[in-house]
């Protein structure tokens, strides 16, 4: 075990919980993450898989006031992990990231959030500890004691003090077994005094301060120099970053004859660092409070914020230092004092599943009465019921209504006639939020597919145990185009998280859910003859099985082109429904529509089953023929194909159904004329045509051979492949412009890059938006939107930035840059800009030169105004 450094190396503690999961024993018993912001889409996309690879039960504690939530982004919160919540009359701010188990246990103590900025984005300080059964830093008892007495003095959400506790219990065990080794370390709250006063009183040789937030009139800072009185005064100081009192700081660094110096590292440092030397040595206090009186010099119990730091010697600074500041250019430092976001509303704490229905908590008393209501976890976001009356005065009541874990929860109140929405918590199901995945072996099915046609009950069994699955699992419910797939590079699939395991660990996974013939269905292997299947646990053990299959054992690891030819398979036939009375036909029918609704909810594997078994649906005449009402089922379902990024181990299956789905919907959609069946294949090429590259003649074999006498010539190779070849080397603004006329718009290119709509319409800028959404795929497109009413907009999209310019009068100049799930078809989609904030650059009135440079590309003015003569565009 190495001295603990305050790390400025540790990019993120998902080395530490990846560097856990490598051991491959799933030792870990308790994962816990402490944040004053969370982002719980970030962590079920990024951290709750890896944590949850490592064995532990997941708890994630945040200030209530502070959490991020996209409900489309939230699948598994209250299911598969805590999402804790905890209020203090400060901040809940503490940072710690906590992995515990009987024979390890890893801790970092440091400033980042549990967000993308504080994992990922942001200069942060960790302090990493480490135990293991022979040696055990001392301040894991410290650290332990205050855990278990957090929930006496912060108010806690149902399940959090449960999980501190064991938490405590884990490292306070490790302490009684082993050696204990680094008793220089010592671990600082504010727990009982402010943490000033368990700093040690000077003088020191030298104090150097590094923080984003100071006082107003550098109180704090004035505070600590008073309590240590150094020799010397090093001050940090990020120009633009670095919130602080310029004059104050000024006024203190010439009393004292103090250095401040510039940190020119373009990245927000958000870590915080307090260091001074005595007697040569070296010390530092990393951890989460900033230089704020009351973060650093008030205690808890006084109002102050909930801190945790520690304190390390240190063998070198880790202070910035850059070039000296001089004093004058202090003066002009403006201290913008940055409060917390009001909340419109009561604060909800949290809400657990209880035998007699919902247990509620409120952050604090209630001063006005409301109604809850509810978002059930299998329904959209956005539809909400009210289920309970809310009296005033208390914090926290039982709701008697039934409550799927998982479900979101919000309280609504009326004050002079405004309605407001409280914050969203979601409804914690105790045993399966606190259940360690993965411990426990179960049977796999042995299902083949074709039993899913011979046997009704055995259909309607896979249907109901799909909808349990979609419940637990992490896939948003709204599809992903490819632009936004192209740049989550954190979401692909669950799968890339696994180390060690990788693709191959994930499959056996996926066995165990829907059995191996029909993951081999489903990726595109042939089904194995029925005594190579054997009993899941034998053919794939589960990723956490520490025995693995030998080599003899028939198994997907040597599952390629390569080798399929190889190996027989046991379908011969597809099922045939035509000889089936009409009961059973529109059984299967509503059986194929309602696998279509639960495929947005489904992991890959699951999502490529459901788009083979819909292909097998049509073919097998479940449908007559004039009735063409599973097209619509077959585009959504090819469309989901394309949600997210496919792991490369898989990417030449996925690209090969999503082609062979696009050729049965090609083959029904005519060319030249405007039809459903058009918008539909339109809408499913869109949204796949960035997988079609990778499809393997192969995998296109082996897709549509037992589709052919349904579907005809379409689905030969040759054609299935030249179709692919057509829809990726197409032009996006003359595809653009085929959908724009489908729904009825009057448009026309106006130069190479340039769609023009006219018409009379409202909202000129939402019509440039759905232009220019239609053609996103370029690498830059603008759109003209003029209105016979005189109103105008144009719409730029450059990825990732959007920038918009709409005729008032005034004129209004906006730039927006779209990352993640957010693209200019998502924006088109909702029909407003709600979820996405401009960049500042100054007043709306006025250009700004990114947009004068992107207007620039398109051969506009600086200053554009709509055309009115417009000569068709030549190509």
């Amino acid at each position: 075990m190495t001295e603990p450094l305050v790390d400025l190396e540790l990019a993120s503690p998902l080395t530490l919980l990846m560097e856990e999961e490598q051991h491959g024993d799933r030792q870990a018993e308790e994962a816990l993450f402490l944040s004053f912001t969370t982002d719980l889409g970030f962590f079920e996309t990024v951290v709750l898989g890896v944590a949850q690879a490592c064995g532990a039960r997941v708890s994630l504690v945040g200030d209530a006031a502070m959490s991020v939530i996209d409900p489309r982004a939230v699948r598994r919160a209250g299911r598969a992990y805590l999402p804790g919540q905890a209020v203090c009359d400060g901040a809940f701010h503490p940072k710690l990231v906590a992995l515990v188990g009987n024979k390890r246990a890893t801790v970092a103590i440091g400033s980042g959030n549990v967000t993308l900025a504080g994992w990922q984005a942001n200069v942060e300080l960790w302090t990493v500890l480490r135990a293991d059964q022979s040696r055990v830093p001392g301040v894991f008892g410290d650290l332990a004691v205050w855990l278990s007495g957090l929930p006496e003095r912060v108010r806690c959400s149902s399940g959090v003090p449960e999980a501190l506790r064991r938490v405590a219990g884990g490292l306070a065990a490790l302490c009684e077994r082993a050696e204990v080794v680094h008793p220089n370390l010592r671990l600082v709250s504010s727990s009982e005094r402010p943490i000033i006063e368990q700093l040690p009183a000077g003088p020191v040789e030298e104090l150097a301060v590094c923080a984003p937030f100071h006082d107003p009139g550098a109180v704090t800072l004035r505070r600590l120099v008073e309590r240590m009185r150094p020799r010397r005064l090093v001050v940090s100081l990020q120009p633009g970053r670095t919130e602080l009192d310029g004059h104050a700081l000024a006024d203190l660094t010439a009393e004292l004859g103090a250095d401040v110096h510039l940190d020119a590292e373009p990245r927000y440092r958000h870590g915080k660092l307090i260091e001074w030397v005595v007697e040569g040595r070296r010390y530092a206090l990393t951890g989460s409070p900033n230089l704020s009186a009351a973060a650093l010099s008030t205690s808890l119990e006084n109002r102050g914020n909930c801190e945790l730091g520690l304190i390390a010697p240190i063998d070198a600074s880790r202070i910035p230092r850059g070039a000296i500041v001089p004093t004058a250019d202090l003066l002009p430092l403006k201290f913008s004092i940055r409060s917390r976001p009001e909340r419109r509303g009561p604060l909800l704490l949290g809400a657990t599943r209880v035998g007699q229905g919902l247990h509620v908590m409120f952050a604090r008393m209630l001063r006005t009465g409301g109604y809850l209501e509810l978002s059930a976890a299998t329904s959209p976001p956005e539809t909400w019921e009210r289920v309970g009356e809310v009296p005033a005065d208390v914090t926290e009541m039982l709701v008697t209504y039934p409550v799927d874990g998982g479900s979101r929860v919000r309280l609504v109140t009326v004050v002079n006639g405004q309605v407001r929405h409280s914050n969203i918590v979601f409804a914690v199901d105790p045993l399966r939020a606190q259940h360690r995945s993965g411990l426990t072996r179960t049977s796999a099915p042995t299902t083949q597919p074709g039993q899913l046609f011979n046997d009704e009950r055995l259909a309607d069994k896979f249907l109901a145990d799909l909808n349990i699955l979609a419940t637990s699992l992490t896939q948003p419910p709204t599809p992903v185009t490819p632009a936004a797939a192209s740049t989550d590079t954190a979401r692909v699939e669950g799968v890339t998280d696994r180390s060690g395991g990788g693709w191959a660990a994930y499959l056996d996974e996926c066995a165990g859910r829907l059995g191996v013939p029909l993951l081999r269905f489903a990726l595109g292997l042939p089904t194995l003859p029925a005594e190579q299947e054997g009993p899941n646990e034998e053919l794939l053990p589960v990723f956490w099985d520490e025995q693995f299959a030998d080599d003899a054992d028939a198994g997907l690891d040597n599952d390629d082109p390569g080798t399929m030819a190889d190996q027989p398979a046991t379908v011969t036939a597809p099922p045939d429904l035509r000889t089936s009375d009409a009961a059973t036909r529109r059984r299967y029918q509503r059986w194929a529509d309602r696998l279509t609704r639960v495929t947005p909810r489904l992991e890959l594997p699951e999502r490529m089953l459901v788009t083979r078994l819909l292909l097998w649906t049509a073919a097998a005449g479940a449908w007559d023929h004039d009735d063409h009402a599973w097209l619509d089922f077959l585009a959504d379902a090819v469309s989901e194909l394309g949600s997210g990024t496919p792991p490369a181990d898989v990417e030449p299956q996925v690209a090969s159904l999503a082609a062979v789905g696009l050729a049965v919907l090609s083959a029904h959609a005519p060319r030249h004329v405007s039809t459903a069946t058009t918008v539909a294949f339109t809408r499913a090429a869109a949204v796949v045509d960035h997988l079609l590259p990778a499809a393997e003649p192969e995998y296109v074999e082996q897709y549509s051979d037992l589709l052919r006498d349904a579907f005809g010539p379409a689905l030969s190779p040759y054609a299935v492949q030249r179709l692919a070849a057509e829809i990726v080397q197409a032009d996006p603004l003359t595809d653009a412009l085929r959908t724009l006329a489908e729904q009825g718009r009057e448009v026309h290119r106006h130069r190479e890059r340039l769609l023009h709509v006219t018409g009379t319409f409202g909202n000129a800028r939402l019509v440039a938006l759905q232009a220019v959404a239609a053609a996103q795929a370029a690498s830059i497109v603008g759109a003209w939107a003029t209105s016979s009413n005189g109103t105008w907009a144009l719409v730029v999209w450059r990825r990732p930035d959007l920038f918009t310019i709409d005729a008032g009068p005034p004129t209004l100049w906006r730039h927006y840059r779209l990352t993640g799930l957010r693209d200019p078809r998502s924006l088109a989609a909702q029909r407003s800009f709600d979820g996405v904030r401009p960049l500042p650059h100054g007043p709306l009135l006025k250009p700004f030169p990114e947009a004068h440079a992107v207007l620039a590309d398109l051969g506009l003015p600086s200053d554009p105004r709509p055309p009115v003569d417009c000569t068709p565009w030549p190509g």
